[in-house]
């Protein structure tokens, strides 16, 4: 082991590994660590699970998703008012076809989410009539 002086005049040991070797063993360490994480929750996740940002991030993906079916609709209408010159009629049908796309991506990505995170499908909501 050699020995270096610090700008203060104390002696302190130092290892004869380059620092490239000390990083490249601290990673590994790290690595070790976070894939024995991993398999104790689980897995590899790539997506978030819970948590607040978790569901603020999901609501502005739901309101983004109805919003740009909104606007798609509105502008192929518009567009195709200008081209056919017939004012309101495509703007207001594609309209109604993108809110009704917008909401058909709405429900069927809650749905998703609701089967990923293990609650009720649409199937188990309702009365039961078993019971009668």
């Amino acid at each position: 082991m050699a020995k270096s002086v610090n700008p203060r005049g104390r002696v302190r040991a130092r290892s004869q590994a380059s620092p490239k070797e000390g990083t490249r063993a601290r990673l590994a360490d790290l690595n070790a660590k976070l894939n024995a994480a991993k398999s104790r929750r689980g897995g590899d996740e790539t997506e978030p699970t819970g948590g607040r940002g978790a569901a603020l991030g999901m609501a502005f993906r739901l309101a983004t998703e109805l919003v740009a079916g909104i606007l798609v609709g509105g502008f192929i209408g518009w567009q195709l008012d200008k081209w056919l010159d017939t004012t309101p009629l495509f703007l207001l049908v594609f309209f109604a076809l993108g809110f009704a796309a917008g909401l058909f991506n709405v429900i069927r990505t809650a749905q998703a989410m609701q089967a990923r995170a293990g609650g009720p499908t649409g199937q188990d909501l309702g009365p039961d009539d078993d019971d009668d």
